[in-house]
């Protein structure tokens, strides 16, 4: 096996890496429920973490699409958003008070988003990590390095 890798020139061995099924592995549908850890019969909670804050760091750097609304917590003149969090359901962090922690989503999406409405729902695909982070607004027990936005259709 190993005289069969030495015969393949290094670019060959790093496209068929790259061709592997899980490079292109469809990101999981999630809801907003999946973020929520279990509770047991018991209902007695782990440690001295608010269950509002407590995550699934089974979801770490995990491939997600989840559907909500965008809150704008960078842009420009333009209205291209580039940080925001996302949340649950509309009005949340703005006409309402925040969700818990762990039902609000820091994201960052490079390329940037030209956003017309607040109050429309929105898919949101990208890799989500167990980090958290504070906004004035809110905080996220969640980030999402997100790589693609598309507006939710009912």
């Amino acid at each position: 096996m190993n005289t069969i890798f030495r015969r393949l020139p290094a670019g060959v061995i790093v496209l068929l890496l790259a061709l592997s099924p899980t490079a292109f592995a469809e990101p999981e549908s999630i809801s907003w429920r999946d973020l929520v850890p279990p509770l047991d019969e018991s209902l007695i909670l782990e440690g001295d973490i608010a269950f509002g804050e407590q995550v699934r760091f089974e979801l770490n750097n995990k491939k997600i699409r989840i559907p909500g609304f965008i809150v704008p917590v960078d842009f420009d003149d333009t209205q291209v958003v580039t940080r925001f969090l996302l949340v649950p359901y509309f009005g949340a962090c703005i006409h309402e008070p925040a969700p818990p922690p762990n039902q609000t989503i820091y994201a960052e999406f490079e390329p940037g988003y030209t956003l017309e409405s607040l109050w429309d729902p929105f898919w949101i695909e990208g890799t989500l990590l167990t980090t958290r982070v504070e906004e004035d607004l809110a905080t996220a027990s969640y980030t999402l390095r997100a790589d693609k936005i598309e507006p939710f259709v009912y």
